[in-house]
């Protein structure tokens, strides 16, 4: 074999493998590390449908064997007690995860009528004086009907897990606990703050949860039927996350069909060649 063909099919090789790597780099990734799940709503409790409640939970799962959640009031300052944010509850369309276990629950800063009171505070050990409190925790269950609540409640929990910083009446064999009820929820700010409120200790904006104990082929994308709670009680308000229509059917970048046929091309230049080494 020359050394002129030898180099040609060299820098054939060379050529396809590089257009190979972009068509790779343009494809979308099917294994999402995070879901982002967003509601809005009106609390009529403290000021009628011109108060809006908003908050949005990201969950990501980009270290093996444990999900983080991010969940964030992003609603305006609350002035009462039903503004404060104070958990959440989403299902799972799988195998029930019998191990799921929090393993932390962080704040970033923690506030006090607008003064900052702490950071990187340990959510799950509040120091309180001399004592140290449990202010958010776990709850999940088996049960068909979900969490549930207090005896008679109208608006009973029907997800089968869940995170807050207040009871809410769920049986405490399911593990939900709040040391304060609603001191250490979340808020983004004061609005004409009552007593209860000005007085209280809040997480400000968001907090962070890390869920250990995830069963082999845990798939993130199963998480559904997301609510996010408010108050100290399930008859106050809550929202819940409604999907998006379905979009339209990708079709592929230019650069990534440039790329594709520029392979192809490269692939034909190769197999039209002349045999390397005569009969």
């Amino acid at each position: 074999m020359s050394q002129l063909y030898s180099k040609k099919i060299v820098g054939y090789a060379a050529y396809c493998i590089s257009t190979l790597a972009v068509v790779i780099s343009q494809m979308p990734r099917a294994d999402a590390a995070s879901m982002t799940f967003s509601a809005t709503g009106t609390n009529p409790i403290s000021g009628g449908s011109s108060t809006v409640l908003s908050a949005k939970a990201v969950f990501d799962n980009s270290i093996a064997g444990q999900f983080q959640l991010t969940l964030t009031n992003t609603g305006p300052g609350a002035s009462a007690p039903s503004d404060v944010l104070t958990g959440i509850f989403w299902d799972y369309a799988g195998s029930p995860l019998t191990n799921l276990t929090l393993s932390s629950a962080k704040a970033p800063t923690v506030i006090k009528n607008n003064l900052t009171t702490g950071t990187n505070v340990d959510l799950t050990k509040v120091v309180q004086g001399k004592n140290t409190s449990v202010e958010w925790g776990f709850a999940k269950t088996t049960a068909s009907t979900g969490l549930g609540g207090a005896a008679g409640v109208a608006n009973p929990v029907t997800q089968h897990y869940g995170i807050g910083t207040a009871g809410f009446g769920i049986s405490p064999g399911f593990g939900l606990s709040g040391g304060q009820q609603f001191n250490y929820g979340i808020i983004t700010g004061y609005d004409s703050a009552n007593p209860a409120v000005s007085g209280g200790t809040f997480v400000k904006n968001s907090a962070t949860f890390v869920f250990s104990g995830l069963p082999t082929g845990f798939d993130l994308t199963k998480i559904q039927n997301i609510r996010f709670q408010y108050g100290t009680a399930l008859n106050e308000p809550s929202t819940y996350y409604i999907a998006p229509p379905a979009p339209p059917k990708r079709v592929p970048e230019s650069s990534a069909t440039v790329a594709l046929g520029l392979f192809a091309l490269g692939a034909l230049r190769v197999a039209k060649k002349k045999p390397l080494v005569s009969a």
